[in-house]
């Protein structure tokens, strides 16, 4: 079984088949959405971003080659492997399939435990990629890139579900004191320890990233600027009075280190829609909050 559910979309215009496939892949612990025609996943995938796509080549309104080259333009969805399965057992056919942008072929017919070892590769090395390509190397928290391709997604489901985010932008408050007064290692230690500070009081659902610099920024699911304030408010006062102790070496030496914190507020959709908007108000509310005493909250209004 999976620990973690992948999502498998299947493109395939036999029911039998695609039910078929559908099962055994729920057995063995996957999520699966099952589209019988290439219009059925465009819009699918208009809404939804699957870990893998398994797609048949010949499909009743276009062929599967055309909609891989759709999928591969589309900037959300051009990483998502792809798996060609078909009867198309031709060398020309298998070359085409992997110019259009496919990561695997398999031809029909087939043993359910080969196609299941090619995903199981598949996602294993995009996991590995994933993980190395959307982490900040010095804090481990999630870097700005993959930040906004989470944004993009959770708007995505505000627009469909209407249940709203809110996006937090933190500035560490004269960090450059930091730096100046205890060196650049104290420095790296503190954005390291804020980080963990935030994940340790955050929800597990909230996503923490560094925006760049000292500036990190929190995505608040399915929460309002209301909620969102009260939350970040508790994160700010705690941190007002956490202390961080790095410890030098070979010196033996302990500083205690005392931050606090400007955070700036937008949510979707009563602030904005768009994901760079969204970004851009909660900024702007962060340079009022650094430019009015800094140590404070401010909300986009």
């Amino acid at each position: 079984m999976q620990e973690t559910k992948n999502h498998i979309l299947i493109v395939e215009d036999n029911p039998l088949t695609a039910n078929q496939l559908k099962s055994f892949l729920e057995t063995v612990g996957y999520k699966v959405s099952l589209c019988l025609n290439a219009e059925q996943a465009r819009n699918f995938l208009t809404e939804e971003t699957p870990d893998l796509i398994i797609l048949d080549i010949i499909l009743p309104d276009t062929d599967g080659y055309e909609l891989c080259r759709w999928i591969r333009e589309e900037t959300r969805l051009r990483l998502i492997p792809i798996i060609f399965v078909s009867a198309k057992d031709g060398l020309d056919d298998k070359v085409l399939g992997l110019q259009a942008g496919g990561d695997d072929y398999i031809t029909k017919p087939f043993a359910m435990e080969e196609l299941l070892a090619r995903i199981e590769v598949i996602l294993q090395r995009m996991r590995v990629f994933h993980e190395l390509s959307m982490r900040d190397e010095l804090t481990g928290s999630y870097n700005r890139r993959y930040f906004n391709e989470r944004l993009t997604e959770e708007v995505h489901r505000v627009k469909r579900y209407g249940r709203p985010l809110t996006v937090a932008m933190i500035d560490i408050d004269h960090f450059k004191q930091v730096n100046d007064t205890y060196g650049h290692q104290v420095g790296d230690f503190v954005l390291t320890k804020l980080v963990e500070f935030l994940q340790n009081n955050l929800r597990k659902s909230d996503l923490v990233a560094r925006f760049g610099g000292e500036e990190f920024v929190v995505l608040l699911t399915e929460i309002d600027a209301d909620s969102a304030e009260r939350l970040m408010e508790r994160i700010r006062s705690a941190l007002e009075n956490a202390t961080f102790i790095y410890n030098r070496e070979p010196l033996f030496e302990k500083i205690s280190v005392k931050i606090t914190v400007s955070i700036g507020l937008a949510s979707c959709p009563k602030d904005a829609t768009d994901p760079e908007r969204i970004i851009s108000l909660a900024d702007e509310a962060l340079y009022i909050a650094k430019n009015t005493g800094r140590n404070r909250i401010v909300k986009h209004c």
